[in-house]
């Protein structure tokens, strides 16, 4: 049994062949520009991303015809916190911060709003092409790039705080960046498309995708990353046939058992030692340091707890107090510091009504189930990263808003029939 429905209206679903095919080589390039923003971009004040300037060209061609459709509740309740989020920055320690919050905020909202229309211009399938390749050429291209830093430091993993390449040498340890500038935001960026192969995985392409994803994953040695990838991997399970969920379970062991082979022929230590070695050191970096980052934020949020310090200032406050401007490495924590009780509200409201959203949706149509266990990947990484302002989470509700699209169209198109 297919894991999609065997009814699908692909709404649009008059689109010539040729426009199709451009449709999905525009959405695949967007799609990869996302993923490495976090790496390739040019600082001015705030970071110019690849994907900025796609946007730019796409919003030129198509600026006559752009309309905003009427919100989701769950849009609507992501519109007020980041409307929220902003107005807390009037007034704060330190502005400047506030003003850089403000700024890409309004990106990402310009970026959310065109999606919004673009992706209703794209039919569902060419939408899932652009997925797959995205996937396949980010991982692929990922796993060369940390090979490279491999061979480039004669696969030597003694030091600390080198980079190379798509490598990066963290207390004896050498862990996979990629195409992205920090191990835990390569694994946030495939979530999307480790969910999505995994629970297509009746296409053969797909489940090698996904394998090739959960290889990249672990190589990044992220101890967070690992469990939110256990996290979506179980949910994964949980949909398909009994055949292809036993092809799930012996191919990432078959995938394991090479990449293990291939740490013991070149590196002289398994990937299982590295993983093991590497949970091991919890009690001893608490976390990398985030819980003392943690119990900082904590105290900040004790002073103002209303309405927060203020958004985007945590690091300054942090480089105030302690002389190093740091990351909260939690993204509720931070939304809790920076904006307070009140803050938190809109935001929690929000993510609830987008669970709900998704989980009464999986219910009627199955292929809204692989949004909600990328969104659960997602909200499971957000506990160990600073991702409050995000244009792959923005995408992502994009992409939410037009699946549910194509889910009342095929209901519409199945009561149809039954007339």
């Amino acid at each position: 049994m297919d894991y999609r429905n065997d009814w699908t209206c692909d709404y649009p679903n008059n689109v010539a062949r040729r426009h199709s095919k451009n449709q999905i080589l525009l959405l695949t390039g967007m799609l990869f520009f996302l993923s490495i923003g976090s790496a390739f971009n040019v600082q001015i004040g705030l970071a110019v991303k690849p994907y900025m300037m796609m946007l730019l060209l796409l919003m030129f061609y198509y600026l006559s015809k752009i309309t905003i459709e009427k919100l989701l509740f769950f849009e609507m309740a992501f519109v007020g916190f980041y409307v929220y989020y902003d107005l807390r920055g009037v007034i704060t320690a330190y502005p400047t911060a506030a003003l850089r919050a403000m700024g890409a905020t309004f990106i990402l909202l310009v970026f959310y709003f065109f999606c919004r229309y673009w992706l209703n211009q794209i039919r569902w399938k060419d939408i899932e092409w652009a997925i797959i390749i995205s996937g396949f050429v980010f991982n692929l291209l990922s796993l060369g790039y940390y090979v490279m830093g491999l061979v480039n430091l004669g696969f030597n993993m003694h030091g600390n705080g080198i980079r190379e390449l798509g490598v990066m040498i963290d207390r004896d340890f050498a862990r996979l960046l990629g195409l992205t500038n920090d191990p835990n935001i390569f694994v946030f960026i495939n979530m999307l498309f480790i969910a999505y192969f995994l629970t297509h995985r009746e296409k053969w392409w797909n489940l090698l995708g996904g394998f090739i994803g959960i290889l990249c994953v672990m190589l990044t040695l992220s101890r967070g990353a690992i469990i939110s990838l256990v996290i979506v991997l179980v949910l994964c399970l949980l949909v398909g046939s009994v055949r292809s969920k036993l092809m799930m379970v012996l191919g990432a062991v078959g995938f394991f058992l090479l990449a293990n082979l291939f740490f013991d022929q070149f590196m002289e230590v398994s990937l299982w030692e590295l993983l093991l070695e590497r949970f091991g050191t919890v009690s001893e970096d608490g976390g990398s340091g985030r819980f003392d980052i943690w119990t900082d934020g904590l105290a900040y949020f004790m002073d103002k707890p209303l309405f927060g310090i203020g958004s985007f200032n945590f690091q300054a406050y942090h480089s105030f107090a302690a002389g190093k401007a740091i990351f909260m490495h939690n993204s509720f924590l931070e939304i809790l510091v920076e904006t307070g009780i009140v803050g938190m509200m809109f935001y929690v409201t929000a993510i609830v009504t987008l669970v709900w959203t998704l989980v009464k949706a999986a219910l009627v149509d199955k292929e809204q189930w692989w949004l909600l266990i990328a969104l659960i990947g997602y909200l499971s990484m957000m506990t160990s990263l600073s991702l409050i302002l995000n244009e792959i989470f923005f995408f992502f509700f994009a992409l939410v808003a037009r699946s549910l699209k194509e889910k009342e169209r095929n209901i519409e198109r199945r009561k149809g029939w039954r007339t």
